[in-house]
């Protein structure tokens, strides 16, 4: 494999801009050795100007030095352009070297110093346009080890904090182990030892412990010598290795006692576990990044010899980077080690293979992940849609019939219900292809989410429980309008939606771990971090991700009320969703949820900029827009007011959102754009007018709503879920460029880590 193709299938995209610029340089020997042919030969083309291009020498956008700092080594004399012959220029024009940088005045050598260092070969050997492929070289090495350095030292602050933490849980462990102990009497008592028996704040406490195998000792003791377990001596072991390194540095000063609820422990626990991961994981593509542009530093060189059949590549490397922290620094080596034996001895009982296979678990879902192998979970998909695809069919084919439609006179309702169910089934499976197209541009969505990178699923992987779902949906809906009454075995059709929600229910909340546990319970906790709206904790990117989802499905949401009126009612047909403030109020919940995440978002930033409150009045007029409309439908009149203002907050609406998403969450229409009124930079580059469709088709949705001015009231229905699909469909496009701009600022940044975990709730002081 070409080493070019290597460097862009095993970069960081996050770190992309900071790689060498191996693709570059190699272009620039190729134009060089057309200029070194043409002087050595004297074959000089008429159309090629005589003229010295400046020097631009350092990658566009991605300067790490001030003028005033950098150090530009001098290879011999310029010369003189007006002496020397019409030779072919040297440009750096699309190479990605092209910034420009002011050189420090040539230093002519004498005839001494001719056949001594380096710059004194390279200006003896090469003119001047030659000599600018060491001057991006030079360029090139100092911004690599400028980066690697601003990271090792990031590296190094996260590890002080961690063993910080890690000091503090061990004192909570003691805490934890020393007023508690394990629950006794066998399989019974533990399964009562989980039964409430009154409603306080300590019964709570009694509770979550049990769940946890332990209870509270009757009194607290001292801690003895039993307590001074194997484990706790290699957890002491393990950072006095650390310590031993040099690198950290730990506030040792004494604090004030601090009191450790115990039940706390295994949530503290379980976080910085997360946190020693993801260390490891960062540190290792640290040590990539190092090796990588080691290996493309000693290639590009070895190219260059190769080419113009001189031996500078080992000279070169000698005095110009074989003592750079590129290649010298133990630190981050060093640090990787201390954390194997960190995870060894804190989270797997001493078991340090375990511990590495763990650890380096993580690190393959991050540099790896593209490459899959899920054939079975594939398969099993297909099977579960394809078979969904023939029973709805053949299911709508009954419908279409009278003698159906007279066996199940509630049949409109059940549509209506079924409809509400397979909208979030629908965009669940929509959401796996999200998934796939992000993968295959390495956008790293299991760092965006917050994956745990040790149990990230792959896509093919996450279509099995959507699929399945799907499967069960169209199977409840096939029973209801195809089994007969007459049957022994009949069901009623209204009790397969019920059957099915249980069937979503138990699969979501199992606590067996199958059907990937570890990914069901991300989505329960992000669902019910959303549903807080921002009361409990801060927002993250997935919390406000998760609840635009949600407003794409207000549908849903919407009809709830219908849903349960319905079954409350026994399917008599007097549930009118016209006349009850339910509807509006469920409809706009999503839109209320967002509201209180954008003031939550405002309230953190203390202030410094109000992005957050304009962002919160779209959500706002998202609200008006559904009473407006609600208001509207109890009159039914379009030369009332009330359709009047419905038309106006509508209007306003479509034109803020769509605005928004086209500004704000896709950062598009940029003016100095490659592709008109796009942006400089495009994951999917390959399919770039998609952008243009994406963004037509995103205004045009946004005003479906006009879908509402047409039609007969009995087919309204029909119209409001029409209009809810193409809602789904347009936030499924959205769903691709959104988390772009999200991966595109996080490599502007160069963002591949979470912030360091810092949450203190578990000490009380």
């Amino acid at each position: 494999m070409k080493f070019a193709r290597y460097l862009e299938e095993n970069a960081v995209d996050e770190w992309r801009k900071a790689y060498l610029n191996y693709a570059g340089l190699k272009k620039l020997i190729k134009r060089v050795k057309q200029h070194y042919d043409a002087r050595k030969t004297g074959r000089v083309p008429v159309s090629e100007s005589s003229s010295h291009p400046a020097a631009r020498l350092l990658r566009g956008g991605t300067s790490y030095l001030a003028r005033g700092q950098r150090t530009v080594p001098k290879y011999g004399a310029l010369g003189d352009p007006e002496e020397q012959d019409p030779l072919p220029s040297v440009t750096l024009d699309g190479t990605g070297l092209e910034a420009e940088v002011l050189l420090a005045e040539p230093v002519r050598t004498d005839s001494k110093m001719v056949d001594t260092g380096l710059d004194a070969t390279i200006s003896r050997h090469f003119d001047e346009q030659e000599r600018l492929f060491f001057y991006a070289l030079d360029h090139e090495v100092d911004r690599m080890v400028e980066f690697y350095d601003a990271r090792e030292l990031e590296a190094v602050e996260r590890l002080s904090t961690l063993v910080s933490q890690l000091i503090e849980l061990a004192e909570h462990r003691r805490a934890y182990k020393t007023q508690t102990k394990r629950i006794d009497g066998g399989h019974l008592k533990n399964i009562w030892s989980k039964v409430p028996r009154r409603l306080d704040t300590e019964e709570l406490h009694r509770l979550r412990l049990s769940a946890q195998g332990r209870e509270l000792q009757p009194s607290s003791r001292e801690p003895t010598s039993s307590d001074e377990d194997v484990g706790h001596q290699r957890r002491e072991h393990a950072l006095e290795q650390v310590h031993h390194l040099n690198l950290v540095d730990v506030d040792e000063t004494p604090k004030e006692p601090r009191h450790y609820d115990p039940v706390h422990y295994k949530t503290a626990r379980r976080k910085l576990r997360s946190a020693v991961v993801e260390n490891y994981r960062g540190l290792e593509i640290l040590n990539n990044y190092a090796i990588l542009n080691r290996t493309g530093l000693n290639k590009i060189l070895k190219k260059f010899d190769k080419t113009f059949q001189v031996h500078l590549w080992d000279r070169y490397y000698e005095e110009r980077i074989q003592q750079r922290s590129l290649v010298v620094s133990t630190t981050v080596p060093q640090m990787l080690h201390a954390l194997e034996d960190i995870f060894a001895n804190y989270f797997e009982h001493g078991d340090k293979k375990r511990a590495r296979d763990i650890l380096r678990l993580g690190v393959t879902h991050a540099l790896l992940p593209h490459e899959t192998g899920h054939h079975r979970s594939t398969f099993v998909t297909g099977l579960y849609i394809g078979i969904a695809l023939c029973l709805v069919i053949e299911a709508f084919d009954h419908v279409m019939h009278k003698s159906t439609r007279a066996l199940i006179p509630m049949w409109p309702q059940l549509l209506i219900t079924y409809a509400v169910f397979f909208l979030p089934t629908l965009f669940a499976v929509l959401f796996g292809l999200n998934l796939i197209a992000w993968q295959h541009v390495r956008i790293n969505a299991v760092f965006i989410f917050e994956f745990d990178a040790t149990t990230a699923i792959d896509p093919s992987q996450y279509f099995e429980l959507p699929s399945l779902c799907l499967w069960l949906l169209a199977l409840c809906f096939y029973q209801s309008f195809t089994a007969m009454p007459d049957d022994e075995r009949y069901v009623s059709a209204t009790t397969w939606p019920l059957l099915w929600l249980c069937a979503v229910v138990l699969l979501l909340c199992n606590p067996l771990p199958i059907m990937h546990r570890s990914g069901r319970a991300w989505f329960l906790r992000s669902c019910a971090r959303v549903l807080t709206g921002g009361l409990i904790g801060s927002i993250e990117f997935r919390d406000f991700f998760l609840g635009d989802e949600m407003n794409s499905i207000a549908y849903s949401v919407s009809n709830l009320w219908l849903v349960q009126c319905e079954y409350r009612s026994a399917w008599q047909s007097t549930c009118n969703p016209s006349a009850t403030y339910w509807t509006p109020v469920l409809s706009s919940l999503p839109a209320f949820l967002r509201l209180m995440q954008c003031i939550r978002r405002h309230y953190d930033c203390k202030g410094t900029t109000h992005v957050h409150l304009v962002n919160a009045a779209k959500y706002a007029s998202t609200i008006c827009h559904a009473f407006a409309y609600f208001a509207f439908r109890t009159t039914g009149s379009q030369s009332s007011v009330r359709f009047v203002w419905w038309i106006l907050l509508a209007t306003i609406n479509a034109c803020f959102t769509s605005s928004w998403d086209i500004l704000m969450d896709w950062n598009l229409l940029h003016r100095e754009a490659r592709y008109p009124f796009l942006r400089m930079h495009l994951s999917f580059d390959d399919i770039w007018p998609m952008y243009y469709v994406a963004m037509v088709t995103n205004v045009l949705i946004r005003f479906v709503w006009v879908i509402y001015l047409f039609g007969s009231p009995s087919t309204l229905p029909l119209r409001a879920f029409i209009a809810a699909v193409l809602e789904v469909f347009r936030r499924w496009l959205w769903n691709f460029i959104r988390l772009e701009n999200e991966h595109i600022g996080n490599a502007d940044t160069y963002k591949i880590q979470p912030r360091a975990y810092t949450d203190q709730s578990t000490a009380v002081p």
